[in-house]
């Protein structure tokens, strides 16, 4: 159900509970109180509608702007019988409200429900989860309810929404509107005047829909970026470099990666390092990697101390300790022996299966130590460093 459907279905459910007139524009607003907004537009602003997965109880605050609003639009008498029509629908439908930037977040973790620590919780902890959940920010969407989010994500790029075209380039590019890319030969046909039925006509028009939220999703991909989301224009920076880099046009690659390490991306970084070491650059290549390093990348740490700061002891174990606060010890060894072939090929090496193996890992780094005042140095270095990157 679209939402014009439903406000007007919402309208004619509250004329009949009140026996009173309702204007089609007050719905929206009406709408917008239940969820603690002022107006209409304040909630435009930045959130939309949308179906979740359990309905969510009303807060005290939001009740009293609901009551408010409709004494202000003219419904005083009715307030109490409209104000729980309205919100019975509400609870019914399982409507909710959430920032387009949360829908963003639940779409690139590639979840719809609850956070990940609520997934795994012990029997006794589900009650208290249940009393939580409705004031929890973050979105519970219904995804089998996602064409009632297009619609109110259509509708906030509608008005100039950077994030809601982002947000509406992410449900496209996971094809989360249709449940099969069908088949590209049987649309062929189709394309070619064939009479298809059956599968082969399902099949058929599935392809047709993806080919159709594939340019979707470039439309507005392409027009978030022009309004200056940044996660567009990375998304569309790393699509064109790697495109360049499959077809051997380094110039393009080089230009997008820059593009993309610009934006803070890291792994765009280290591709530079390695696009810079194939044409022997040598300059370049260090270039990024330190810059890789420091904004977190920990293998690109682990190549500075092997060959740019072999000589320079301080630095090698600035970047040992900023590795460690971000969860990686470089002085432990990796090294591991594994299965080479036959069935337990590539899994860790099992005396009892026996058979080759080879070797492979990191050996860890080996530094000398420094002295007691340079060490401190060095921990109170990579703190910085750290700080820099969590508020980059």
């Amino acid at each position: 159900m679209a939402i014009k459907e439903f406000v007007y279905t919402a309208k004619h459910q509250l004329e009949s509970a009140t026996r009173q007139s309702f204007r089609h524009s007050h719905i929206y607003e009406l709408f917008a109180a239940s969820f603690g907004f002022n107006t209409r537009a304040s909630l435009d602003a930045a959130h939309i509608m949308a179906v979740m997965e359990r309905p969510q109880e009303p807060v005290a605050s939001s009740l009293a702007t609901l009551h408010r609003r409709l004494a202000e639009l003219g419904y005083e008498a009715v307030a109490d019988s409209a104000g729980a029509a309205l919100l019975s629908m509400i609870a019914d439908q399982r409507l909710g409200v959430t920032s387009v930037e949360s829908v963003i977040d639940a779409l690139q973790q590639d979840h719809w429900a609850y956070p990940e620590e609520w997934y795994e919780v012990d029997e006794d902890e589900d009650e208290a989860l249940d009393s939580e959940s409705a004031g929890n920010p973050s979105p519970s969407l219904d995804p089998a309810k996602i064409a009632f989010l297009v619609d109110g994500l259509n509708g906030a790029a509608s008005r100039g929404s950077a994030a809601a075209h982002y947000a509406l380039a992410l449900i496209y590019r996971g094809d989360d509107l249709s449940e099969e890319e069908g088949s590209s030969y049987w649309y062929s046909l189709m394309e070619h005047g064939r009479d298809l039925d059956g599968v082969q006509l399902e099949w058929a028009t599935a392809y047709k829909t993806h080919l159709l939220n594939t340019e979707r999703e470039a439309l507005h991909l392409t027009e978030a970026a022009r309004l200056g989301w940044t996660d567009a224009r990375l998304d569309i920076a790393l699509e064109k470099a790697q495109r360049a880099e499959h077809r051997g046009d380094h110039g393009q690659a080089e230009h997008w990666y820059k593009e993309a390490a610009g934006l803070g991306h890291v792994d765009a970084m280290r591709s530079l390092v390695w696009l810079a070491e194939d044409t022997g650059d040598v300059d370049s290549a260090r270039h990024w990697n330190h810059q890789a390093a420091l904004h977190g990348h920990v293998d690109a740490m682990r190549d500075l101390i092997d060959e740019d700061d072999r000589d320079n002891l301080f630095q090698s174990w600035v970047w040992v300790y900023l590795a460690e606060h971000l969860g990686t010890d470089l002085r432990k060894s990796t090294l591991r022996a594994y299965h080479d072939g036959g069935l337990y090929a590539g899994q860790e090496y099992d005396d009892d299966q026996g058979g080759p193996l080879y070797v492979d890992g990191d050996e860890g780094v080996h530094l000398e130590p420094l002295g007691a005042s340079d060490d401190v140095r060095a921990r109170a270095a990579a703190r910085e460093l750290l700080n820099r990157i969590k508020h980059a």
